[in-house]
């Protein structure tokens, strides 16, 4: 035997070894096809469906189609928290959800990237879907409208507008107090950081974008120029009080004037000087302050007057004078009836200002509220003119500028329907009211007092029944009334054709 030949139980070791290797590859083979095939049966299984295994935001949408599964995250996706967005201008933060800044879930993406998974060109990783769990980090929108909402309005809080020049009178000397710098919040830009942070879930700081505003550069040779006729002119302010029958009166000059100006952008870019009527109505305000008795004007209204007034050059005005509410302490004997004719208020107001009460049965001690007497003075009152009602007498007298013009007799009301005391003023005028409680009319009706339940007491001529019939034709100079002055003929048409609305009543 030679050093070539091989022994027969080499030979068949060989043999064997070729039959094993000869097998395993068959059986590798055998194995890559059936995983082929296994894969290519799954695949025309999950043709248009998420494979087995994989789950978005804790839901298992194995076997879903992508409509599916869309509608299942949707719900869930409304529910997520998408992190914490801190707006910060280097000293505040304001914190929001990202949600309010346009951050949501995308259901539709976060699905499409379900659906991929297991579908790549490598064989690892469509076996490795059927053996392992997937779990799919969401995706993210960002709407650009809702940010911008939350900017816009965040805007309007933080925003400081420039603080423009103002003018001063220092030493009879018009002076301009330099202005000061604004910044506003500068949208656009501060969006596009939003947009460029992208979306996850966490928390982020982000810087606003802010952009200075300059006042304005007055030209103070202008100025000067503009404001020196206005400082020239002079307004007269006068209020009437209808209860203690004085004239009050305070003149603005100057150095008010000055406080009223303030700097305005004219049309070319120059200021212009104009007058602010708020700061008319901080004047008048401390005004009220200094009577201290309570009384004041309608501050509005009365700044208006004093605006148009300076408007026109100056001039004088005469404006409301305005009383306030009292607080009545109940002592022992009060009772709605009497504090009516003790504040000069009709029973019927006191009862409506303090609905809580009990009319019938007040307590010792008990608040009530007296109304402001404005509530039977609510028009301009005229000057000169009065009528005073004796309740005693029975006797209406008018006067004009103090003199005595008419002194008539009259009848008034009832003792369980009395007139009224007190000091009111003409609320209106009807030359033939009907009373439809009484089915009666009265000619030349003039209104003085609301006396409850949509009922006005007022002055009127002897009344008209239905039949044509004058009532109480006899009875002047005696309370024969429901309520109302009743004046004789022709003395009611005399008292109509003199008396507007406004005239002070005083029922005493």
């Amino acid at each position: 035997m030679t050093m070539h030949e091989m022994t027969p139980s080499r030979r068949e070791d060989l043999l064997l070894g070729g039959l094993i290797l000869f097998l395993t590859l068959i059986l590798i083979g055998t194995s890559f096809f059936c995983g082929w095939v296994f894969l290519q049966r799954m695949e025309r299984l999950y043709q248009g469906h998420i494979y087995p295994n994989v789950y978005a935001l804790g839901v298992a949408l194995g076997g879903m189609t992508p409509a599916e599964a869309v509608a299942a995250l949707d719900p869930v996706a409304a529910q997520v928290s998408t992190g914490e967005l801190v707006l910060t201008d280097g000293d505040r933060g304001w914190s929001y959800d990202w949600a309010e800044a346009g951050m949501s879930v995308d259901a539709t993406a976060t699905v499409q990237a379900a659906y991929a998974v297991g579908r790549g060109p490598g064989w690892r990783e469509q076996l490795s879907v059927w053996l392992d769990y997937h779990d799919v980090w969401p995706r993210f929108t960002f709407d650009a409208v809702t940010a911008r909402g939350l900017l816009e309005t965040l805007s309007q809080k933080i925003s400081v507008p420039p603080v423009e020049p103002t003018l001063k009178l220092e030493n009879g000397e018009i002076i301009i107090v330099p202005g000061m710098v604004g910044r506003v919040l500068d949208v656009s830009s501060t969006l596009a950081q939003l947009q460029a942070v992208g979306g996850d879930l966490y928390r982020v700081e982000l810087p606003l974008v802010f952009a200075d505003v300059a006042p304005a550069d007055p030209d103070a040779v202008n100025i000067k120029a503009q404001v020196e006729p206005l400082l020239g002119r002079s307004i007269t302010m006068m209020a009437y009080d209808v209860l203690t029958e004085e004239t009050l009166t305070w003149t603005f000059d100057r150095e008010d004037i000055a406080q009223w100006l303030y700097l305005a952008p004219g049309p070319d870019g120059r200021s212009l000087v104009d007058i602010n009527k708020y700061a008319i109505q901080t004047t008048l305000v401390t005004l009220a302050a200094e009577m201290g008795d309570g009384r004041g004007f309608r501050f509005d209204e009365a700044a208006q007057q004093i605006l148009d007034v300076f408007d026109a050059g100056g001039g004088s005005l005469h404006i409301y004078l305005t009383h306030p509410e009292r607080v009545h302490q109940v002592r022992s004997g009060d009772t709605v009836m009497k504090l009516g004719d003790q504040y000069g208020m009709p029973p019927g107001l006191i009862v409506a200002a303090n609905p809580a009460i009990n009319p019938d049965q007040l307590s010792v001690g008990q608040p009530i509220t007296i109304p402001s007497q404005d509530i039977l003075l609510p028009n301009m009152p005229i000057i000169g003119k009065k009528i005073v009602v004796s309740l005693a007498e029975q006797r209406t007298r008018v006067y004009e500028n103090g003199a005595l013009l008419y002194d008539w007799i009259v009848s008034t009301g009832l003792p369980d329907s009395p007139t009224h005391r007190g000091t009111f003023q003409v609320l209106g005028k009807h030359d033939n009211a009907y009373a439809s409680q009484w089915d009666l009319w009265m000619p030349y009706f003039i209104s003085v007092y609301p006396a409850g339940g949509g009922v006005e007491n007022g002055f009127h001529e002897l009344p008209i029944l239905a039949n044509g019939q004058r009532l109480w034709a006899g009875s002047l100079g005696h309370p024969a009334s429901f309520g109302c002055i009743i004046l004789g003929i022709p003395d009611a048409e005399t008292l109509y054709n003199w008396a507007e609305v406004g005239v002070t009543v005083v029922i005493e």
